[in-house]
């Protein structure tokens, strides 16, 4: 039989015993409204935390991205200035950056006497003064024939010496246009009729345009003249377009000029002193400064003239009032024609500098002018840089000339 308890105290006891175990379980499993609101509290937080620390993450990299971005004007100047300096051609910015000169640094302003001094032959208001005159081109042997041209070799008078050619005239009707070719140097016991002019010549005969080399006194057929005191090159030239303006099938107000190597140094000469050009190209020109092509002749060339010439003229350093009268670069301000530009960048024989120089010259003087380099191009062109070199040139002259 189950034992049972009889005492009534003890079971009052035990009924209030369990009741309050009953109590503090329910205390136990219910949150009050304190410890709700500190849960939500935390919770708040905790998503806030985790939501900027997403913001953080995302905008660093985006700010840090940005800040190292070169500026749009930072990127301009450094990829906009070989463009504007050379048309249609990618020029190295390094050169660009680094062989531009001040126009003004080796061009004085000339003075009253400087523009008038016609003392010395080289002088450049020397040339302006002399008179030039011509009794015209005589046609010597066929040189060469095709179906766009005919190619004679030639003579002329110049300061009553006789000097030998090759002409190029375009198959038709004429009046042509002229394009006069000067050539580099060459020891005039090496040469013949076309060195140095023959792919221009032909070029521009096909393409329609009368074209003359001259060999210049000393080469080829011609007499023997100075050209150390004198500017005899240069007096070949300006008489060569006495003779071609008496020629029935030029254009006498259609002459053009280009020059390579010691011919730009004569076709910059020719610019300064003749009013009958109406365009020029240079390619892989001496300097239009003097004194440049003295310390040239003298220390990279070693020519043998510099001597007599500075006896005469004195050298820079003695006499630099000299060079500036005969430097092409003092006259800049009266060329009125275009002038194009051109350059191989390894050109060792003509630093490109002194293309970059002429260029600047010309750009400050306010004339219309185009720089070209050629990158890897020595002191001739050659294969598509030549060719490259001849579509910019014939282009140039015909917009010049109104073709």
């Amino acid at each position: 039989m189950p034992h049972q308890i009889k005492n009534p105290v003890l079971i009052i006891l035990l009924f209030g015993l369990f009741g309050i175990l009953l109590a503090a379980c329910d205390s136990a499993s219910t949150s009050s409204p304190v410890s709700q609101a500190n849960s939500t509290v935390a919770s708040t937080t905790t998503q806030s935390l985790a939501t900027t620390s997403l913001a953080t993450t995302t905008t660093v990299p985006f700010t840090t991205i940005v800040s190292t971005v070169a500026p749009p004007a930072t990127v301009a100047a450094t990829t906009i200035v070989p463009a504007t300096l050379v048309p249609a051609t990618t020029a190295p910015t390094t050169i660009a950056a680094t062989t531009v000169v001040p126009a003004t640094t080796n061009a004085p302003t000339p003075t009253i006497q400087t523009a008038v001094d016609t003392s010395k032959p080289r002088y450049i208001a020397a040339m302006r003064a002399t008179k030039y005159s011509s009794q015209g081109i005589q046609l010597g042997a066929l040189y060469e024939q095709t179906g766009q041209y005919k190619a004679n070799l030639i003579s002329y008078e110049s300061d009553g010496l006789k000097i030998s050619g090759l002409m190029y005239v375009p198959a038709g009707n004429g009046p042509f246009p002229l394009a006069l070719v000067n050539h580099g140097y060459f020891d005039p016991s090496n040469y013949g009729p076309g060195w140095d002019t023959l792919r221009e010549l032909r070029f521009f005969a096909a393409n329609g345009y009368v074209t003359i080399a001259s060999d210049y006194r000393n080469y080829g057929s011609s007499s023997k003249g100075d050209n150390t005191i004198q500017p005899g090159y240069t007096h070949d030239i300006l008489n060569l377009i006495e003779a071609a303006k008496q020629t029935s099938y030029i254009d006498k107000n259609k002459i053009t000029i280009m020059g390579h190597s010691m011919g730009g140094e004569i076709t910059l000469d020719v610019l300064v002193v003749s009013r009958d050009i109406k365009v020029a190209a240079l390619f892989g020109s001496m300097s239009a400064s003097s004194e440049d092509n003295y310390y040239a002749r003298r220390d990279l060339y070693h020519s043998q003239d510099t001597g007599q010439f500075a006896a005469y003229y004195g050298t820079p350093a003695t006499n630099p009032d000299s060079y500036i009268k005969q430097s092409p670069l003092t006259y800049f301000k009266d060329i009125n024609v275009p002038v194009e530009v051109n350059i191989g960048t390894n050109d060792t024989t003509t630093p490109p500098i002194w293309s970059q120089k002429i260029y600047d010259a010309l750009k400050a003087a306010g004339k219309t002018t185009e720089f070209y380099t050629y990158p890897g191009e020595g002191h001739s062109l050659n294969g598509a840089a030549f060719n490259l070199a001849m579509q910019r040139t014939l282009a140039f002259f015909n917009k010049a000339i109104g073709r």
